[in-house]
């Protein structure tokens, strides 16, 4: 420890020691009054800064003075100092003192004589003859029971029974009067937030919250914080969406807004459905997820149909994004957008039309390089096989009307043409059965055939390329 820190200890242990202890007698020669205190019933209430005196009703002063070396006679007066300076008469009583000692001197009122009210100032002198020995003031407030002082419609006894101030009107400043809180409301006069729960006692009758209640609403939000936030303190569901505000912001979505994300479906709809309420286009397939309940798709699966393509870009198309085919040509939407053809018409067009007619020209020219021997391996025909052709069945209409009913169902689910040596296997008939029936389909315009060197394809007619010798036939 430095010097210096040794001084400083050592003049704080001289100060401590030089302070009387409570209640002592204070050391010196010079009379002393040492405290004004009030007692009786005629004592409203007391504490460190005023005395609240019934006017009506009798109380005691009790001064104590310390003599100190002033041993002799003494007047002890007590009177009452208005803010005016007004004073009223003084009550006196002769003392006599010994050195060094304490002694208490008591006055009794049967009541307050005076005619003043309010804030006071009770003023004690010890005097020899004319000269004021010693001086002590007490503030004190006059008052009688039935008044109300402040103005705020609750009596001065009722005022000192709850606690609040009998001269201000808003005890708690609260911005309620006294009067009110009590009488209106049923809230704490001197708690300007009664139920704690981060609102005012006046903001809460100012939004049409109670006062008296956390959570006016029973959300699950303190008023408080409902007030922050902007929700309605006395509604559980500010936006009428199917949400609590406090579910609301469990989830991250706004509880003054119906509908977040601005998709179409309120929040609590989204929440039942799993959709993302805070994200429009919940699976980014480029529909919002209203318009896709609207639609029927999936608002959490980007393909609905499986078909390749997005629903958003199913709707862009004109395709049916619930339909995996949507022209039903056994091609699905996807491959067809891909591919370049038209996915809602049977048609062939575009690209794959393109592909096909290359197909069957390079096809024509390979089997005229190569001879008929490429024939079996391209188109089927049995004539490799060695296998022998089948008998025919008797020829009915009855049958004959089915098998083309079946031959129109395998052109269908293959674009609309096939080869006629694939026909012949797919139904296991006899090419020449396949070749009478395929003429009377052509004779009734059910069917056309397009000769590709010594290969046959048939088509549904209707859909024969352009430039055919069938076609011109047709047109002759």
């Amino acid at each position: 420890m430095t010097n210096r820190h040794l001084a400083i200890f050592s003049i704080c242990l001289l100060l401590l020691a030089t302070v009387a202890p409570a209640g002592a007698a204070p050391s010196g020669n010079q009379l002393v009054i040492q405290s004004v205190t009030y007692a009786g019933s005629g004592v409203a209430k007391s504490g460190a800064n005023m005395t609240y005196l019934w006017k009506s009703d009798p109380h005691n002063q009790s001064v104590t003075v310390y003599a100190g070396n002033r041993s002799g006679s003494y007047q002890v007066c007590t009177n009452l100092r208005g803010p005016d300076n007004t004073t009223s008469a003084a009550a006196c009583r002769d003392v006599s003192f010994n050195a060094s000692t304490v002694e208490r001197v008591n006055f009794t009122f049967g009541s307050v004589s005076s005619n003043a009210s309010g804030r006071q100032t009770a003023v004690v002198t010890v005097e020899n003859g004319t000269n004021v020995i010693a001086k002590r003031t007490a503030p004190v407030y006059l008052m009688i029971k039935t008044g109300d002082d402040d103005g705020d419609g609750l009596t001065n006894e009722k005022e000192i029974e709850i606690g609040t101030n009998v001269s201000s009107k808003d005890s708690d400043k609260d911005g309620l009067e006294d009067g009110e809180e009590i009488n209106n409301y049923g809230t704490n006069a001197t708690d300007a937030d009664t139920d704690g729960d981060g609102l005012r006692d006046n903001q809460e009758i100012s939004v049409g919250s109670n006062p008296t209640r956390k959570d006016t609403d029973a959300d699950g939000l303190i008023d408080g914080v409902e007030y922050e936030k902007g929700t309605n303190v006395s509604r559980a569901d500010t936006d009428d969406d199917g949400l609590t505000d406090v579910a609301e912001l469990d989830v991250g979505t706004n509880p003054t807004n119906k509908d977040t994300d601005g998709d179409g479906l309120n929040d609590s709809e989204e929440v039942a459905s799993v959709t993302d309420p805070t994200k429009s286009d919940t699976d980014d397939d480029g529909l919002n997820d209203g318009k896709e309940k609207a639609l029927g798709t999936d608002p959490s699966k980007v393909d609905s149909d499986n078909d390749g393509l997005r629903d958003g870009k199913e709707v862009e198309i004109g395709t049916d994004p619930l339909k995996k085919d949507s022209d039903g040509d056994g091609l699905s939407d996807g491959f067809e957008h891909g591919f370049g053809t038209n996915p809602n018409s049977r048609v062939l067009t575009g690209g794959l039309y393109l592909v096909f007619l290359s197909l069957l020209v390079g096809t024509g020219l390979l089997v005229q390089r190569n001879g008929t021997e490429w024939l079996p391996m391209l188109f089927g025909n049995d004539t490799r096989t060695g296998r022998e052709p089948e008998p025919e069945p008797p020829a009915q209409s009855e049958t004959m009307t089915t098998d083309a009913d079946r031959v129109l169902e395998l052109l269908r689910e293959n674009g609309g043409r096939l080869p006629q040596g694939e026909i012949i296997e797919r139904t296991g008939w006899s090419k020449s059965k396949v070749s009478r029936l395929l003429s009377k389909m052509e004779d009734r315009e059910q069917v056309s055939k397009i000769n590709i060197g010594r290969k046959n394809i048939v088509i549904l007619y209707g859909q024969e390329p352009g430039n055919t010798n069938n076609s011109s036939k047709k047109q002759e």
